[in-house]
């Protein structure tokens, strides 16, 4: 795992996010000077509600002036090289907005789109937790449940007792499992087959391969197995896959008509960008196409910033789960990215100010998508590089957001 810590502003420690990490390295500084120029950018506006028009004068020219300020950092951030082009889209108090600026490929330069679709990787860990937690509140399983209770016979062996560890557990990552990614199964197994599949069974026999972080309980690692384990018991409690789960419980009732669960596909459905992957001597590569079968339930999504700005907005408003397990979901664990619930996280703004979500980072793509607790301020941004570079670049972009 490797963390990094935004300079000023919302202190957000970022985990080794999906494939032992995406994101290279410890960062310290903004990186090269600007060697690109972005070469062009769009914006939308989407009124959604007509309260607007009810506010005072001054403070709508004020929103409009702190928009044009998010907008001008993320021009800012595009002027690097390594960072292609930002997509992000939000809602502040009703309103609507996207934005997209730099290129979407360097190979072709051609113009980014605020609607383009992108690989949401660990942010499909929410959408994965929310599943479990409405299972919960439908009293079809129990977050205390063990893991033997519902995949009896699987987690076991090389110091692994299913017994020992439970679903609440796998969703805060406390559970102890290691992680069947690594740097090699990152840097050279996956780019070096990418069309391979991976099934559940043989992901979770090369986690079981290594042995316990720690005890169940007794420390905290993030580790894809706990969401992959999730997945499978979604499937064993309702006879669906979590892919049809996620589909039938969030992705059609919210109208979601971008968002995917991938599975084996190899395909962005809709417009989107060339993804550029980063290998080790810090050479940029296209790796749009790839099979997200070994990122399972724990990060094969695609969507757009529409569709997250939703699914948060929904999620974080009360709408997708009671209270009840709205406060289960907001129970925390410590960790070296913050308060950690399940499936989300929190990240603080210099002020004090909390805001609610979760990073995504696959090959060729980098994404965020936090809010505020009621839904009423969402922010979403994926950038189409892992380079070192991106970390710092969406944090400018969060502290601007987000900062008062």
């Amino acid at each position: 795992m490797k963390s990094f810590t935004i300079r000023k502003g919302v202190t957000l420690t970022l985990i080794a996010i999906l494939a032992g990490t995406l994101a290279y390295g410890t960062v310290h500084a903004e990186g090269q000077t600007a060697t690109y120029q972005a070469i062009d950018k769009a914006a939308t506006t989407d009124n959604i509600l007509s309260s607007e028009s009810a506010k005072e004068p001054n403070e709508k020219e004020k929103k409009r002036k702190h928009r044009e300020e998010v907008k001008r950092v993320m021009d800012q951030v595009v002027t690097n090289k390594r960072v292609p082009s930002v997509v992000a889209g939000g809602l502040q108090d009703g309103e609507r907005w996207s934005y997209a600026t730099g290129t979407a490929s360097f190979e072709v330069p051609r113009p980014v789109e605020p609607d383009f679709s992108f690989r949401i990787g660990s942010i499909t860990k929410t959408f994965t937790a929310t599943v479990v937690l409405q299972l919960a509140q439908e009293k079809k399983l129990n977050l205390d449940d063990s893991v033997e209770k519902w995949l009896p016979g699987v987690i076991k062996g090389n110091g692994y007792d299913g017994n020992k560890i439970t679903i609440r557990q796998l969703l805060n990552h406390t559970s102890g499992l290691a992680s069947y990614t690594d740097l090699d199964f990152r840097d050279i197994t996956l780019p070096q087959n990418p069309f391979r599949y991976y099934s559940s069974d043989e992901l979770i026999s090369m986690g079981l391969a290594k042995p316990p972080v720690y005890a169940p309980g007794k420390g905290w690692n993030y580790s894809n197995m706990n969401t992959l384990l999730a997945g499978q018991i979604i499937q064993k409690v309702t006879g669906d896959t979590y892919a049809e789960q996620i589909r039938k419980r969030l992705i059609e009732p919210l109208g979601m008509t971008g968002t995917f669960v991938m599975e084996n596909s190899h395909d962005i459905p809709g417009k989107h960008a060339t993804g550029y992957n980063m290998d080790r001597s810090g050479h940029l590569y296209d790796l749009t196409e790839i099979s997200q079968s070994w990122a399972n339930a724990a990060g094969d999504m695609v969507s757009t910033t529409k569709d997250l700005t939703t699914f948060f907005s929904s999620l974080l408003g009360g709408k997708l789960l009671n209270q009840e397990m709205m406060d289960q979901m907001l129970t925390t664990v410590d960790s070296p990215i913050g308060k950690v619930g399940l499936g989300i996280y929190e990240i603080k703004t210099a002020d004090g100010q909390s805001y609610w979500g979760h990073a995504g980072g696959t090959f060729g793509f980098e994404s965020r998508a936090f809010g505020s607790l009621g839904g009423q301020h969402i922010l979403v941004t994926c950038i189409n590089s892992v380079a070192q570079e991106v970390t710092p670049a969406h944090n400018k972009i969060i502290d601007k957001e987000f900062g008062r």
